[in-house]
């Protein structure tokens, strides 16, 4: 830096007007042992180094053979010193000003023209501070996890939650400093630090062209622009973005590690269980956040502004919990000052309000932003005849289970089928502000209530010649209701410190009713009414033989308070620490139709802080480490998580920019999900999820070990490369034995439900992007392999791979901009060896209460069940006209444009030789949509 170089002078000026202590100097030098390098040479001339992690002493020697220069120094003074410089044509003082700078050395010019090199005899270096917050140009929304890095990568730091970054203890000169977040241009400023100076500033960055909306983004994060990441496109923003991905949750299956089991399941990250990571909208768990059977997410595709994904590795600040995490936040202000849009498909409308009073952009003084989104579907006025199809198809009456529940003469494969409904309602509701006191105080609030219901009925009757019961019935019917609500407040307090702190509500409530029973009311047929009426008659009539029903019910309340704050010391050291208190209500209710009745009801309340340093110790690599103590109200103990990672970034590698993070750590669990088997003889849905959090011995903990690899060959081509590992020695499952025949188990016990046991997953995924024709055409090819298994003791006396594992997976995707107002997009999927053929129900419920054995088949060795390969192939258009007065788009997709009908699952069916054929669930075939979009 120039005014290093300056400061540098003067210092040396000030030693000259002082020739006494320069005299001492030299004879002190002499009397010690030293190193005197000797050699003629020109000081006036401009070298050019680079110096990556060096010792000070092979530093100084290079310079000094070189530049062919005398120097000469006491080795004691430089013993431990490292160099990380980059220096270009700069002069032989120049250049020792830059590697002395961050030392408590200095050197003198002697007459003679020998360079000394002694202790500074200034008491204090002469220091600045650079400070502010990073927003989005449109939006002037804050922009976490943003990169502020100096151009010559001797430091650097990343925003907070809040968009603030601090850079301290920046010595007096100019900097170049490049601020970048993806989705967003990158910008470089110049600043210049004065003495004792605090520069605050707040940094725009100008959205680009992006792919999808929300912009998704991951834990490793490039320190400088990564290539694959710009967008050449049409510089002048006339092309637009390929659209709003309608599922931001389904879609995350794009990246490696996360992947879907079978339909109306939850998707899981890098082997763990479904539903094990945690899913949080602002920073809040929203539990259960699916729409009727977990279909696809609850959540308002248009009220979504940005997806963080957490996956193995992540940080001591996001958390306790075993598999990873979804961050969700909430779009504020993202589609204008003042706008109105409205969407439409055959399932569903969105509406999406946006208003803004006071500063946009950078201005100085204080502004109010508020969204508003909403989302319903119309069931009642028209069924989607795809949607009406597969669910008619999926809701199909299982006779070996049937047989086992109704005590019946006659065998329930023999009814035939004669009425069929299904009623499916939600809606989602988001209200979103954020109120900026001034540049670098925010007071922000959002609310979210979310209910869907999804509900089956089916009616079957028995041919005319066989004994009654004349015909059978089944409703299964689930509803679940999600509230969350939350304040924070946010402020740049210093040049030094930023403050976070959040008060939140999350509430989740399921309600699942399962009816079977018999019935030989004779008018029943001739009734001739709709199914409603049908149903509602049935259940009033006399000659019903109702089998107990099942009613199970699960509550979730969970209050939490939080703060958090991060120091920068200086450009290389910061700290993040924080405190945080929850408190949980849990309470789980199954009835006994299927299962022994079980209740548990459980209040505690969670102590937890955290800290974790990120140092920078040389050019582009970062150095962060921490812990996470947690004291648990419940249990009486303390539980530490320490976690680390390092990344290293080279941007001029001979293979091209690279970037490469590895981390790990232990983890703990405190709030556990279960995924229960509805057993179900039409079981729609092939689980239901309960939340306990019931103190125990034993805390769920998992050992995490996993690197990703950023790789740009050049400008056009991107790979991703990641690989995990997960040891759990201490989870919890499901205990199928102790539902079924744990009687002598307390049934108010967490036992009655679970069991512990011990999991390990381990995989590879690789991504690789090509752009082509100036960003135009983007291809993205995907590999993920993975390994699951778990210990089921108690089932089946070994560890087994788990059900939900996608072993194989490979994806292609397309994005086409064919025109600046026309794009296509097309996605191809492929999932091999997939295990665990039958019904959920088979294993968990026929293993136990059958005889384990029907015909030829057993449900002792779900890994040798197989199922066939999937393949889907997906084709959207997308037309943006260019209308003056408003947004305009049109969507068309093609989902399963092949017309495959791929296997969900198996049963079996009774046959006429006294066997068991397989019958197979399988997946609706091509199924075309459109929709709509009209903002303003």
């Amino acid at each position: 830096m120039k005014l290093r170089l300056t400061g540098l002078i003067n210092r040396r000026s000030f030693f000259s007007s002082i020739g006494l202590i320069t005299t001492i100097s030299v004879i002190l030098l002499m009397l010690i042992p030293s190193n005197h390098l000797r050699a003629q040479g020109n000081r006036e001339a401009t070298y050019s180094f680079d110096f990556r992690g060096e010792e000070l002493h092979e530093v100084l020697e290079t310079i000094a053979r070189e530049a062919e220069i005398d120097m000469v120094y006491d080795p004691d003074l430089v013993e431990g010193i490292t160099v990380y410089q980059r220096i270009n044509q700069e002069s032989v003082p120049t250049l020792l000003g830059t590697i002395l700078s961050d030392t408590s050395l200095d050197f003198l010019i002697l007459s003679t023209g020998t360079i000394v090199i002694v202790k500074k005899v200034q008491e204090k270096a002469v220091y600045g501070s650079y400070f502010g917050k990073v927003v989005g140009s449109q939006t002037g929304r804050p922009l976490p996890g943003a990169t502020v890095m100096l151009a010559d990568a001797s430091g650097g730091t990343s925003t907070n939650s809040s968009g603030s970054f601090a850079l301290n203890k920046l010595l007096t000169g100019s900097y170049d400093i490049i601020f970048s977040y993806i989705g967003y241009e990158p910008v470089s400023k110049t600043i210049t630090i004065r003495p004792g100076e605090q520069l605050r500033e707040e940094v725009v960055l100008k959205p680009k062209p992006v792919d999808f909306a929300p912009i998704v983004v991951t834990e490793h994060k490039p320190q400088v622009v990564y290539a694959a990441d710009r967008q050449s496109a049409d510089p002048t923003g006339r092309w637009a973005p390929a659209g709003r991905m309608q599922d931001a949750i389904r879609s995350l299956t794009l990246f490696q590690g996360v992947q879907y089991g079978l339909p109306l399941t939850d998707l899981h990250l890098q082997g763990g269980q479904p539903g094990e990571h945690r899913i949080r909208l602002d920073g809040v768990p929203v539990y259960n956040p699916h729409s009727f059977g977990q279909m696809f997410s609850a959540f308002s595709p248009y009220a979504l502004g940005s997806v963080e994904l957490h996956k193995a590795g992540f940080g001591a600040k996001e958390g306790s919990q075993t598999a990873g995490l979804i961050d969700l936040t909430h779009d504020i202000g993202g589609m204008g000052d003042k706008s109105f849009m409205a969407q439409a498909d055959p399932l569903s409308v969105n509406l999406r309000g946006d208003y803004r009073i006071g500063k946009n952009d950078s201005e100085e003084g204080s502004s109010f932003n508020i969204m508003g989104a909403a989302r319903f579907n119309y069931w009642d006025l028209f069924q989607e005849p795809g949607l009406q199809q597969t669910l008619t198809e999926w809701d199909d009456l299982d006779p070996l289970i049937t047989n086992l529940i109704i005590d019946s003469e006659t065998d329930a494969a023999l009814y035939e089928p004669r009425e069929h409904t299904s009623r499916v309602r939600f809606h989602d509701l988001h209200l979103a502000t954020r109120y900026d006191i001034d540049n670098y105080k925010t007071l922000s609030s959002s609310l979210y209530v979310g209910s869907n219901l999804v509900s089956t009925d089916l009616l079957r009757q028995a041919p005319v010649d066989e004994p009654s019961p004349r015909y059978l019935y089944a409703r299964d019917e689930y509803r679940w209701n999600n509230v969350m609500g939350q304040v924070s407040y946010t402020q740049l307090v210093s040049s030094r410190l930023d403050l976070n702190t959040q008060v939140s509500y999350s509430s989740n409530r399921l309600r699942h009713r399962y009816l079977i029973g018999t019935s030989d009311s004779p008018g029943l047929p001739n009734l001739g009414l709709n199914s409603e009426s049908v149903f509602a008659s049935f259940l009033d009539a006399g000659a019903l033989n109702l089998v107990p029903n099942q009613r199970n019910a699960n509550n979730i309340q969970h209050l939490i308070f939080r703060t958090d704050g991060t120091y920068s010391f200086s450009p290389r050291f910061s700290m993040t620490a924080g405190a945080r208190m929850d408190y949980v209500e849990s309470r789980v209710d199954l009835s006994d139709l299927f299962y022994l009745a079980t209740f548990t009801d459980q209040q505690s309340t969670l102590y937890s802080s955290f800290l974790n340093g990120s140092w920078r110790p040389g050019e582009y690599w970062e150095i962060t480490a921490g812990n996470r103590l947690t004291y648990s109200s419940s249990i009486g103990r303390v539980y530490p998580e320490p976690r680390a990672s390092v990344q290293v970034d080279r941007p001029d590698a001979k293979l091209g920019y690279w970037s490469l993070r590895i981390s790990g750590g232990l983890y703990r669990q405190f709030i556990n999900q279960y995924q229960i088997t509805n057993p179900g003889p039409t079981s729609l849905v092939p689980s239901f999820t309960v939340w306990s959090h019931a103190g125990t011995a034993k805390v769920p903990e998992a050992w995490h070990l996993s690197g990703s690899l950023m790789l740009e060959p050049d400008e056009q081509t991107g790979i991703n490369f990641e690989w995990f590992y997960k040891w759990q020695p201490t989870a919890y499952i499901v205990s199928y034995d102790n539902l079924l025949q744990g009687s002598d188990i307390a049934r108010s016990g967490f036992s009655a439900f679970a069991e512990s046991t011990e999991k390990k997953t381990y995989g590879v995924g690789l991504r690789i992007n090509r752009s082509m024709a100036a960003s135009r055409l983007k291809v993205m090819a995907g590999y993920d392999y993975s390994v699951a298994r778990v210990t089921m003791d108690s089932q089946f006396g070994r560890e087994v791979p788990v059900p939900w594992n996608q072993p194989h997976r490979i994806q292609f995707r397309t994005l086409w901009r064919v025109t600046p107002v026309f794009s296509t997009v097309l996605k191809w999927e492929s999932v091999f060896s997939r295990t665990w053929a039958f019904r959920q129900s088979y294993y968990n419920y026929l293993l136990y209460e059958g005889a384990g054995q029907f015909g030829e088949y057993d449900f002792q060795s779900p890994e040798n069940d197989r199922l066939s390969p999937f393949h889907q192939l997906d084709l959207s258009f997308i037309y943006r006209p260019e209308v003056s007065f408003m947004d305009l788009e049109l969507r068309a997709d093609l989902i399963n444009v092949l017309d495959r009908r791929n296997t969900i699952d198996w049963s079996l069916q009774p046959n006429e030789s006294g066997g068991y054929d397989i019958k197979k669930r399988t997946m609706p075939g091509l199924n075309p949509s459109l929709s709509i979009r009209m903002g303003f």
